[in-house]
């Protein structure tokens, strides 16, 4: 079923902490038994070539994969009838496969690199009165001309599926695939997460089979955003349903559950979410039920059925 892993942010509620803190969070995460981890682009971005050179080895160290979530700046609308806006996007997605490729470099390559999230838009960006399909036109070209650059440097984009409260453009798995299709690309995949689609999607289990193997990246979480077994996301339904399309690629665990700083408050974190318990016996918990899930559902299922 691939590596399973967790959101760096799960201990914290900034986009960007210092590398001694990522290095205990890496820590933790292995502890509990993860072997990968997403990052913020920040990291890319703000870290020095030494603080990288240290981070990727901490990884190493740790057993640790590294994947990176991104996002574009409200000077970046990749979807804007401004075309310098669109021209900042493009030039920002491209910096972001370079320096992604670059990280992987430093990490002894294998593989190419990965880098996902809101990256079809400006987070918490509505229509406005604008024409979605004019939206839609000028994303699917800036996202093509952006894909030359990862397809040289093989790294892959993963488009995520955001709920329609956080985005406009791509809200369903439907809508990714034909995203996809239009521009064309070996490396881009989509990511879909179970928290957005319990608001979007009419059947968890269809989707995820209507995706098949144009899902490069599958996040997990509950309704409420808590660890897997803490809400009422149907498992059976999802994990029968990555069975039946053979999937191997990353899953991430992507608790959000802290109030305020800049995770919080972008993601709509009003309240405290961890119920005061142990961050870390609730993420072992989360990820012993979600295999638990795995193993019950493959050995049952007989190729899947969802």
């Amino acid at each position: 079923m691939g590596r399973i892993g967790i959101t760096f942010n799960y201990w914290g509620n900034e986009w960007m902490e210092d590398i001694e803190e990522y290095e205990r969070r890496m820590a933790r995460a292995a502890a509990i038994g993860f072997d990968l981890m997403s990052f913020s682009q920040d990291v890319l971005f703000l870290y020095t070539p030494e603080q990288k050179k240290r981070f990727v080895a901490s990884a190493a160290e740790h057993g640790v994969r590294i994947n990176y979530m991104a996002g574009l700046g409200p000077k970046q609308d990749i979807n804007s009838d401004s075309e310098e806006d669109r021209g900042r996007g493009i030039a920002h997605l491209r910096a972001l496969a370079e320096k992604a490729s670059e990280m992987q470099q430093m990490a002894g390559g294998g593989g190419g690199a990965d880098v996902g999230g809101a990256i079809t838009g400006v987070m918490r960006q509505g229509l406005d009165g604008r024409d979605k399909e004019r939206c839609w036109a000028h994303a699917v070209a800036a996202m093509r001309e952006a894909m030359k650059t990862a397809e040289d440097l093989d790294v892959t984009f993963h488009i995520e599926v955001l709920n329609r409260f956080e985005h406009f453009l791509v809200n369903t798995c439907d809508e990714a695939l034909r995203f996809l299709d239009e521009v064309g690309s070996p490396n881009l995949k989509m990511m879909l997460d179970t928290y957005h689609m319990n608001i979007e999607e009419d059947s968890l289990g269809d989707a995820i089979v209507r995706a098949g193997d144009q899902l490069g990246t599958f996040h997990i979480g509950e309704n409420n955003r808590r660890p897997p077994g803490q809400g009422h996301i149907p498992w059976d339904e999802v994990v029968a349903a990555l069975h039946e399309i053979d999937y191997d690629r990353d899953t991430v665990m992507e608790p959000i559950v802290h109030m305020g700083g800049g995770v919080g408050n972008l993601l709509a974190v009003w309240r405290d979410m961890t119920r005061d318990r142990d961050l870390d016996e609730a993420a072992r918990e989360g990820l012993e039920f979600y295999r638990g899930k795995l193993a019950a559902t493959g050995s049952g299922a007989a190729g899947g059925g969802a």
